[in-house]
């Protein structure tokens, strides 16, 4: 059986770049599903940020939270400028892809390329990094909405009842959380970008090497330390509240 040329030529790089698509895309379903089952980083987050937004409510003097507000936001500008300044370098190793593919076969343990290959790599790698781009500036904005809304918070001894005082809260929270996802959006590009240096040595080690970040991502969001402790902190104040209303 004859197989078309281009599936011989390309075929490998149509496989991995299909893997990484399917891994990626079905471990964020697979997160978003099993978060309203069970524990996870995001869902702890989100009840804590609810927490936060009624406590700030309440308080005649917002100036401490609005500075943590900016923090967060910074976070996300951060890697947001720093995510231009890997497209910029991957807009210039696309220019010399013949140079930069002969430099990568002299690699020891690395499988030979062809030029083509080596540029579709890189293509696939800038639209990750656009993506991230799109996720973190898209998290700056969402956190600047965070900021209007507690601009508008009632004041700490306006006559608003505590129904409207909830409203501003809980989706003053909600905000935060959905810039919260795109901001972990944008991380997992990177985490993801990493398997690439796997493809330059084999493109089945590539193959491993996703599955290991789709097994880093599933362990730290579902069973990390830092999970535990933000179970125990709500397991601990629901135990203290049955207590006091006892």
């Amino acid at each position: 059986m004859n197989v078309p040329l281009w599936i011989e030529t390309y075929g490998m790089v149509l496989l991995c770049s299909s893997w990484l698509l399917v891994s990626w895309v079905s471990y964020a379903r697979f997160a978003h599903y099993r978060a309203k089952k069970t524990h996870c980083l995001a869902s702890q987050l989100h009840a804590f940020r609810i927490l936060w937004m009624k406590r700030v409510i309440r308080r005649d003097n917002r100036i401490t939270d609005s500075s943590l507000l900016a923090s967060v936001e910074r976070n996300a500008s951060f890697f947001a400028n720093i995510t231009v300044l890997v497209m910029a370098g991957i807009v210039t190793a696309l220019g010399s892809a013949s140079q930069a593919n002969s430099l990568l076969n002299e690699l020891p343990f690395s499988a030979g390329t062809t030029a083509v290959e080596t540029e579709i790599k890189l293509m696939l790698l800038f639209v990750i990094f656009a993506y991230a781009f799109f996720s973190f500036t898209w998290a700056m904005r969402k956190f600047g909405f965070c900021a209007v809304l507690v601009g508008a918070f009632p004041l700490h001894d306006e006559q608003v009842s505590q129904a409207e005082r909830d409203v501003f809260a809980i989706n003053t929270a909600r905000i935060i959380d959905q810039a919260g996802h795109s901001y972990n959006a944008g991380l997992r590009c990177y985490y993801f970008a990493l398997s690439f240096l796997a493809w330059l040595i084999s493109p089945w080690l590539f193959l491993l090497a996703v599955w290991l970040v789709v097994a880093v991502l599933y362990h730290r969001e579902f069973h990390s330390k830092a999970l535990k402790t933000l179970v125990e902190i709500t397991q601990g104040m629901s135990a203290l509240k049955v207590q006091a209303d006892q």
